[in-house]
C-alpha cells in the first residue's frame, strides 16, 4: 500500500511537469518582453514554441516506450527538460531563451506522453475515466498554483527565478523515475524498435475513426485552453492593470473550477459513460465562449467579464480530457506509448496552433479569443457526432496491477 501511494505522488508530479513548465511563467510574459525589448507577438509566439516542442515529442518517447519500456525515455526527456530550462534561466538574447523554450517542450513532453501510457497500462474503459478525473482532481490543484507561484517569484525574485524553481521541480521528477518508477509496460517485447513498425502502428491509429474522433475533440478543446492562457496575460495586466501576483490569484482560483466539472464527472460517469457526459462537457464550453463574446461586443472588459467566460469553459473542459483520453485509447492496451504519443502530439499541436494565431490578432479585447472558445466547442461536438455514434464502451473493464 505504501508503495502503490508512493508510486501515485511520483505519477501525479510527473504528470503537471509538463503544464508546470508551461505555465508558471504566464505572469512574467509583459516583463520578459521589456527585458528583451521585444513585441507582444514575440513573447506570446514563446509559448508556441514551447507547444511545438511538447507535441513533436510525444512522436519520439510514446512509440520508443512501446518498444524499450517507458522508464529510458523518461529519463532522456527529463534531462533535455532540464538543459531547455537553463538556457532560459541565462539567456541573455531572446533568441537563446526561445530555443531554450523549445527544448523544454521537447524534454517535457516524455512527462506527459508516458504518463498517460502508464495509467493505460494499469486501467482501462470508463474506469480509466474515473481514475483519470481522480488523479485530474489532485493535479489541477497543483497547476493551477503555477501562476501564482510564477507571480510571487517574479516580484520577490525575478523573472529568471521562475527556471530556478523548474530546475528544482525537473530535478524531483529525475530522481523518482531513477528511484520509484519501475516498468509498467508489460507488452514491450512485443514491439520491435524499428521505424517500419512505428510507422504501422501511428498509421493503425491515424486511420482508426474512434480513436480520431476523440483526439480531435481534446485537440480542439486544448487549443481553447492555450488560446486564453496566451492571450489573458497581456490583457489583464497591460489593459485591466493588474499586477503579476494578482493574475497569478485570478489564474489560480479560475483553475481550480476544473475540480467542479472532475468531480462530476467522476460521479457520474460509470452511470451515463463517458459520451454523454463528454457532449455535456462541450454545451458548457460553447456556452463559455458564448458568454464572454457577448461581453466583448457590448465593450465591456474586466476581470469579471473576463474570467467569468473562462471558468465556464474550463469547468466543461475538465469533462473532456479524461472521458475523451479513455475513449481514444480504449481500443490500443497493446500499444499505449503509441497511442499517448499520437493523441499528446495532436493535443498540443492543437495548442501550439491555437497559441499562434491568437498571437498574430494584436488585439486588446476579449473578441478572437471568444471566437476561439465557440469554434473550438463547435467543431469539437460536430466531429465526436460523426465519429462515435455506433460505439459504445463496455463497462465491465478489469484493473490490471501496478508493477512496482
Amino acid at each position: 500500500m505504501k508503495k502503490t501511494v508512493l508510486f501515485f505522488i511520483f505519477l501525479f508530479l510527473l504528470s503537471c511537469m509538463g503544464q508546470i513548465t508551461s505555465d508558471i511563467y504566464l505572469p512574467a510574459l509583459p516583463t520578459i518582453r521589456h527585458a528583451f525589448h521585444i513585441s507582444v507577438h514575440t513573447v506570446q509566439l514563446s509559448m508556441a514554441l514551447f507547444m511545438y516542442g511538447f507535441a513533436v515529442s510525444h512522436l519520439v518517447y510514446g512509440p520508443i516506450s512501446d518498444s524499450i519500456g517507458r522508464k529510458k525515455p523518461l529519463i532522456f526527456g527529463i534531462i533535455i527538460a532540464i538543459i531547455g530550462t537553463l538556457l532560459c534561466q541565462y539567456a541573455h538574447q531572446v533568441t537563446t531563451f526561445m530555443i531554450g523554450r523549445f527544448l523544454q517542450g521537447a524534454g517535457a513532453g516524455a512527462a506527459a506522453a508516458l504518463f498517460r501510457s502508464i495509467l493505460r497500462d494499469v486501467y482501462s474503459g470508463n474506469r480509466l475515466a474515473k481514475i483519470g478525473s481522480f488523479i485530474g482532481i489532485s493535479r489541477v490543484l497543483l497547476l493551477s498554483c503555477s501562476p501564482l507561484i510564477g507571480g510571487y517569484v517574479l516580484h520577490f525574485f525575478g523573472w529568471r527565478a521562475c527556471f530556478t524553481f523548474l530546475l528544482i521541480y525537473s530535478g524531483v521528477c529525475l530522481i523518482g523515475v531513477l528511484t520509484i518508477l519501475k516498468e509498467t509496460n508489460q507488452y514491450q517485447h512485443l514491439h520491435k524498435n524499428d521505424i517500419r513498425n512505428v510507422l504501422k502502428n501511428i498509421k493503425t491509429l491515424i486511420t482508426h475513426p474512434i480513436f480520431m474522433g476523440y483526439t480531435i475533440c481534446i485537440m480542439l478543446t486544448f487549443g481553447g485552453i492555450l488560446a486564453w492562457l496566451t492571450s489573458l496575460p497581456i490583457i489583464l495586466q497591460e489593459v485591466v492593470h493588474l499586477t503579476p501576483v494578482q493574475f497569478g490569484w485570478t489564474a489560480a482560483i479560475a483553475g481550480l473550477f476544473f475540480i467542479v466539472g472532475g468531480v462530476v464527472n467522476a460521479l457520474l460517469v460509470e452511470r451515463f459513460g463517458l459520451d454523454i457526459m463528454l457532449k455535456f462537457g462541450l454545451a458548457i464550453m460553447f456556452l463559455g465562449g458564448a458568454i464572454m463574446l457577448w461581453f466583448g461586443l457590448q465593450g465591456k472588459i474586466n476581470v469579471v467579464v473576463l474570467m467569468l467566460p473562462v471558468v465556464t469553459y474550463i469547468v466543461g473542459s475538465s469533462m473532456i480530457f479524461s472521458n475523451a483520453y479513455a475513449g481514444a485509447f480504449h481500443p490500443f492496451p497493446k500499444m499505449a506509448g503509441t497511442a499517448g504519443a499520437v493523441f499528446g502530439c495532436l493535443q498540443i499541436l492543437g495548442g501550439a496552433i491555437s497559441s499562434m494565431l491568437i498571437s498574430f490578432t494584436h488585439t486588446y479585447n476579449q473578441i478572437p479569443l471568444a471566437v476561439a472558445l465557440i469554434s473550438s466547442s463547435l467543431i469539437a461536438f460536430v466531429v465526436i457526432i460523426l465519429t462515435t455514434r455506433h460505439y459504445v464502451i463496455d463497462n465491465a473493464d478489469e484493473i490490471r496491477e501496478t508493477v512496482l
